[in-house]
C-alpha cells in the first residue's frame, strides 16, 4: 500500500463518520458520541481531524476535550 492509498483510506473512513442533519454537519466518534453542529462540511472535517489528533496523542483524555464539566445544582430549602 502506498502512502497515497493509506491517506485515501483514512480520508474515506473519516468522511463516513460525518453526516448532515437539518442543515448542520456532525461527526460520530468511535465511542458513539455525536459532535456538532457545524455550519460547513469543511469545519466539521477540520474538527474531526483535531479530535482524532487530540485523542490519539494521549495528551488529553477525550472526555475533557469535548464534554463540558457538569454544573452543580444548588438545593433550595
Amino acid at each position: 500500500m502506498t502512502q497515497l492509498d493509506s491517506y485515501n483510506s483514512q480520508a474515506k473512513y473519516r468522511t463516513s463518520r460525518m453526516f448532515m442533519d437539518k442543515g448542520s454537519w456532525f461527526f460520530k466518534t468511535r465511542e458513539g458520541d455525536t459532535i456538532g453542529p457545524f455550519q460547513e462540511e469543511l469545519e466539521a472535517s477540520t474538527q474531526l481531524e483535531v479530535y482524532i489528533r487530540l485523542v490519539t496523542s494521549g495528551l488529553l483524555p477525550f472526555q475533557e476535550v469535548l464534554r463540558p464539566t457538569p454544573t452543580l445544582k444548588k438545593k433550595v430549602g
